[in-house]
C-alpha cells in the first residue's frame, strides 16, 4: 500500500500544502524556500506512520488528510488546548466511498496511563534511562522525554498501568501504519546505532555504541555467509540426485543443439564470474568445452547440468544484485581507494597501493556514502517509504550529481518509495520532472 497523495492544512498557522507522490518512478523531490516546512512535512510523515502522537501534537496544523492506493483516506484533526494542555489529536479513517471506518479514535495522554517510571526500562530493553525523565533508544539513537516513550511503546507497557485501563492504539490504526512503512533517515546516522553490548551493573545500563560503519560490515558478513549456506545446501542436493535423474528413462531430457549449449555455458560462466568478483564465490579454475564437435550423449550430460547450475546460482542471485549495486556506487565515488565485499569481514577498504584502510579511517562524507547505500540496500523493507532530509549537507559536491540516478537504481532493486526534502540545484539536476514545490503562499 502506497501514499500517493498527502495535504497539510495551516501548517505553522500560515501554509496549506498538498503533496502528490510520484508513484511510477518511487522518488519524489520536495522544494521551496527555506521556512516553508520541507523538514516539517518529512517529520509530519514519519509520526503518523510510526505513530508518534506526542511529536505530532507539537507541530502547528490544524488537519492531515492521507490518501492511499487502495482508496482508504486517513484524515487527522489537531486541536489546541489551553496553554497548560498539550494539544488533541483525532484519527478518522474512511473507506472508499467516502464513508467513515470505524468510530473517531484520540491517542490518551501519557499522564493518564498511571505507568511507574522506574520500571520502564527493565520492561522496555530498547531503552536506557538517562535522566528522570528522559531515555535513550539504543536501537536507533533517539533521546526521548516520557510522552514521547509511550507513544512508541504504549502498548507494550499499557499492561503496566496503575491507573484507569486505558485503551491502546486501536487494530485499524495499527494495520494501517503497519502497511505503510516509513523510515526517516537522520543526519546523526554514523553513530547510535546498534549495540555491541548492553550489561547492568546495579540496576545501571552500561551501554557500547559502535560505529554504525562496522555494524553494517558485520551485518553484511552475517547475510553473505546465511546466502552462501543456502545456496551449498541446495547444490549439495541437486548434485546428489544428478545421475538419478539423468539415469531416469521416466525423466525426459532434451537434447538441444550443439550452439545453444555453448552459448548457456558461456552465459553461465560469466555469471559465476560476477558473482566471484561481488566476493560471494571463489574463482576456481574453468573446464574449457573441447573444440570438437559434442555427441548427443555429450549434449544431453551438458543441458541437464547447465539447467543446475543456473538452479543453484539462482539461489544467489538476489544478495548478487544488491551486491553489484552497493559497490558500483561506492566506487564511483571513492578516490584511490576501493570497496570489496569480504565473507569473513563484510567489507574492507583496500588503497590503490594495495594497503588495507580501517573502515573508521574513512572520511565522514565516506562513511555516510556507505551507511546510507547499504542501509537502503539491505536493511529496508519492501515497499518502505524512505525520508531524506537535505541529502545535500552530508555529500561531497561531486557527488550530488550522482545522487539522484543512484536513487533510481536502488528504488527499483530493493522495491522502496523516496520523498527527498533539497533546495540543491545540484540533488535535483535534471529531474525536475520529479519535483513537488512547496509554495510560500507569495
Amino acid at each position: 500500500m502506497d501514499l500517493y497523495e498527502l495535504e497539510i492544512k495551516d501548517l505553522f498557522d500560515e501554509f496549506t500544502h498538498v503533496i502528490q507522490f510520484n508513484t511510477i518512478d518511487g522518488l519524489t523531490l520536495l522544494h521551496g524556500a527555506n521556512g516553508v516546512g520541507k523538514t516539517t512535512v518529512l517529520k509530519i510523515i514519519d509520526a503518523l506512520a510510526n505513530r508518534r502522537f506526542t511529536l505530532l501534537r507539537t507541530i502547528h496544523f490544524s488537519a492531515l488528510r492521507a490518501k492511499f492506493s487502495d482508496g482508504r483516506t486517513l484524515i487527522a484533526t489537531r486541536k489546541a488546548q489551553e496553554a497548560s494542555e498539550r494539544p488533541t489529536l483525532e484519527f478518522t479513517l474512511f473507506e472508499k466511498g467516502g464513508r467513515p471506518a470505524f468510530p473517531k479514535w484520540s491517542p490518551p495522554s501519557a499522564s493518564k496511563l498511571g505507568i511507574p517510571r522506574d520500571m520502564i526500562e527493565d520492561v522496555i530493553q530498547e531503552l536506557n534511562q538517562v535522566g528522570p525523565n528522559d531515555w535513550v533508544d539504543v536501537t536507533v539513537g533517539d533521546r526521548l522525554d516520557f510522552p514521547a516513550v509511550i507513544d512508541r511503546y504504549g502498548d507494550r507497557l499499557s499492561q503496566y498501568s496503575h491507573g484507569a485501563k486505558t485503551p491502546s492504539t486501536p487494530k485499524w490504526l495499527r494495520d494501517l501504519t503497519a502497511g505503510f512503512p516509513v523510515y526517516f533517515i537522520r543526519t546523526e546516522r554514523l553513530t547510535g546505532g546498534p549495540t555491541e553490548r548492553t550489561t547492568r551493573f546495579r540496576g545501571v545500563r552500561d551501554t557500547a555504541t559502535v560505529p554504525t560503519v562496522r555494524t553494517f560490515a558485520k551485518d553484511l558478513s552475517t547475510r553473505v555467509q546465511q546466502g552462501l549456506a543456502d545456496y551449498s545446501s541446495y547444490s549439495q542436493k541437486l548434485d546428489s540426485t544428478f545421475p538419478a535423474r539423468l539415469l531416469d528413462p521416466e525423466i525426459h531430457i532434451e537434447t538441444p543443439d550443439e550452439a545453444s549449449i555453448r552459448r548457456r555455458y558461456n552465459e553461465e560462466g560469466n555469471r559465476r564470474i560476477r558473482y566471484v568478483e561481488s566476493g560471494l564465490l571463489d574463482r576456481d579454475a574453468e573446464l574449457q568445452l573441447p573444440e570438437r564437435e559434442l555427441d548427443e550423449g555429450e549434449l544431453r550430460v551438458l543441458n541437464l547440468y547447465l539447467a543446475d547450475v543456473r538452479d543453484k546460482l539462482s539461489q544467489l542471485d538476489e544478495i548478487s544484485e544488491k551486491i553489484e549495486l552497493f559497490l558500483q556506487v561506492i566506487n564511483a565515488k571513492f578516490r584511490r581507494k576501493r570497496l570489496f565485499v569480504d565473507r569473513e569481514q563484510g567489507f574492507r577498504v583496500v588503497s590503490t597501493q594495495g594497503h588495507l584502510l580501517g573502515l573508521e579511517s574513512l572520511s565522514s562524507g565516506e562513511q555516510q556514502e556507505i551507511v546510507l547505500t547499504y542501509g537502503l540496500l539491505f536493511r529496508e523493507q519492501v515497499g518502505t517509504l524512505v525520508l531524506i532530509d537535505e541529502p545535500e549537507l552530508s555529500l561531497h559536491v561531486s557527488w550530488q550529481n550522482d545522487f539522484i540516478p543512484d536513487l533510481l537504481k536502488i528504488a527499483e532493486l530493493a522495491q522502496l518509495k523516496f520523498l527527498v526534502a533539497t533546495h540543491s540545484p545540484s540533488i535535483i539536476n535534471d529531474r525536475w520532472d520529479l519535483t513537488v514545490e512547496l509554495s510560500d503562499g507569495e
